[in-house]
């Protein structure tokens, strides 16, 4: 009986365990495991102790809004900086906040008698892939009708099927989700945190993933840093490309206004490395380009000359996200320069 009972046990743990590793809902919603970011991406890469620093929660302290801007509905096409953990909106003096993900699409219904705010938010390292083509993340009109399926034959119907379901039998991930689920806990930090710092020590070797800054300072993500990948602040940037990113940005801004906003603002995040070791190969000046060149018509907002006049002030050092402080300086330009001109 005990037998029996110990081997249906082990069963549907392993069962439940390999679910939550499929499932990223399932690993997100039951808060069982620890939080594998809680110590920052680049020490989740690196596992360097030295890099170990709790995630900070800059919702804990901000202070509420009270500013009476209920007429200002702002939209943001942005990525991991302006994600809800990080920003949301009580954030904002808004009415209305809607944010989405480059990497997804939306269909929206813009109020007219409201003032419409577009923020195109993008960290450095993936502008060039954002600005490569005409920003179409929201679509201002709802489509109209059913949309009639065109004939499709046996075998495209099953691999349409196979196509819809195959995400979600094998979803992305699993197999790192499986591992953070069974070796993320402290116990397991320690064993890592001793093989990496050794690695490190007897072999001046770490994840290749991670860069250390000369001086052993500085992590940064190794697509940031390395010359040699096309998203690093040292990779190449003729003025032709700087030339087609402002066109398309423009191309962008007056497709919205046309849409119905009245405002499109511009908003590229400096990398980590842009601000505390551009020394660290010939930095290509990406974000300075973009926004002094004498063709965007697009308003910027400008955090690079604030950051780089601080290297050490806005960056967590165990991530390559900004600190509180960081975000901080984002919200009051939005806030104050730009969602309070409204007031005026």
């Amino acid at each position: 009986m005990l037998k029996s009972i110990l081997k249906y046990s082990v069963l549907i743990l392993a069962i439940f365990l390999w679910l939550q590793a499929y499932f990223p809902a399932i690993y997100m919603s039951t808060k069982l495991f620890p939080d594998d970011y809680r110590f920052g991406d680049l020490y989740r890469l690196s596992y360097l102790p030295e890099f170990k620093q709790k995630a900070e929660n800059c919702h804990e302290n901000s202070k509420p809004l009270n500013s009476d801007t209920s007429n200002v509905h702002l939209y943001i096409i942005g990525d991991s900086f302006s994600e809800e953990a990080r920003v949301n909106k009580t954030d904002f003096n808004t009415g209305k906040y809607t944010y989405i993900h480059w990497a997804k699409d939306a269909y929206i219904q813009l109020d007219s008698t409201k003032r419409n705010i577009l923020i195109l938010e993008s960290v450095e390292r993936s502008a060039k892939e954002h600005l490569s083509k005409d920003v179409d993340n929201f679509r201002c009109e709802k489509p109209v009708g059913k949309v009639e399926e065109p004939h499709l034959t046996f075998r495209q119907k099953v691999i349409r099927g196979w196509d819809n379901v195959s995400p979600v039998i094998f979803p992305p991930g699993t197999e790192e989700r499986l591992e953070h689920t069974l070796f993320n806990y402290d116990i397991f930090l320690w064993f890592r945190e001793l093989k990496a710092k050794m690695t490190l020590v007897f072999f001046d070797r770490i994840e290749p993933k991670v860069i250390l800054s000369p001086d052993k300072q500085h992590l940064f993500y190794m697509e940031e840093a390395d010359s040699t990948h096309g998203r690093s602040a040292f990779f190449p940037v003729t003025d032709a490309l700087i030339d087609t990113f402002v066109t398309h940005a423009n191309n962008s801004k007056e497709k919205y206004l046309k849409a119905g906003f009245d405002e499109v603002y511009l908003s590229i995040i400096p990398n980590k490395v842009s601000v505390q070791s551009p020394d660290l190969g010939k930095y290509n000046h990406l974000i300075e380009r973009i926004q002094s060149n004498p063709a965007l018509s697009v308003p910027v907002i400008d955090t690079y000359e604030i950051f780089r006049k601080s290297p050490e002030k806005y960056y967590l050092k165990s991530d390559t996200h900004w600190n509180c402080a960081g975000r901080n300086v984002w919200l009051s330009i939005i806030n104050k320069q730009i969602i309070g001109e409204g007031k005026k």
